[in-house]
């Protein structure tokens, strides 16, 4: 079956995904030749948008939320990238930079806390990774993140970056901050 998206997501265990879960939202691939829009208004992410979104480096991405089974997640969601990688993200030829991977874990655990506290990009205060196996490129990868806390301004976010298999290539736990309202 040919999947209505990017071609490296006609594999079998991405098709499965896809198909699994009637529940699945798609959230909407922003391009960077897209021009901005008042969502990322004053938030140029140019590491993304500009840099890694290319035929070498993120080739392809979906992004989506679908329902949790984490026991520790404080809403009933999480937020998944699927990602189609290519070599330009390699320290080592055929596996992704261990940088890279601390990159897309800080990128999905940002946006649930954005999510979650309705602040428009709050900052990363602390974020502590843990390298479990090599992410091998050309490949398919799948990243989740959920809410675990929220206090006051403060949001601390689980995530994991995932093969085909379910197996845990690194996995994160950060906390963001929200930024202080403005005193009018």
């Amino acid at each position: 079956m040919a999947s209505k998206f990017h071609p490296d997501f006609d594999i079998p265990w991405c098709e499965s995904l896809l198909r699994s879960d009637i529940s699945i939202v798609e959230v909407p691939f922003q391009h960077p030749s897209r021009n901005d829009t008042p969502l990322n208004k004053g938030v140029s992410n140019s590491m993304f948008r500009k840099t890694l979104y290319s035929a070498d480096a993120i080739r392809a991405q979906i992004s989506f939320k679908r329902p949790t089974t984490e026991p520790d997640s404080i809403i009933p969601w999480e937020y998944c990238y699927l990602m189609s990688l290519g070599s330009g993200i390699d320290g080592k030829s055929g596996r992704a930079h261990g940088g890279f991977n601390a990159l897309v874990l800080d990128q999905i655990t940002g946006t649930v806390a954005s999510m979650v506290s309705g602040s428009f990009a709050p900052a990363t205060a602390t974020m502590t990774v843990d390298y479990k196996a090599p992410i091998d490129t050309p490949g398919v990868v799948l990243c989740r993140a959920w809410a675990v806390e929220r206090q006051g301004r403060k949001t601390w976010v689980k995530a994991r970056i995932e093969d085909g298999k379910g197996n845990l290539l690194a996995g994160a736990k950060s906390l963001f901050v929200d930024p202080r309202p403005q005193k009018i």
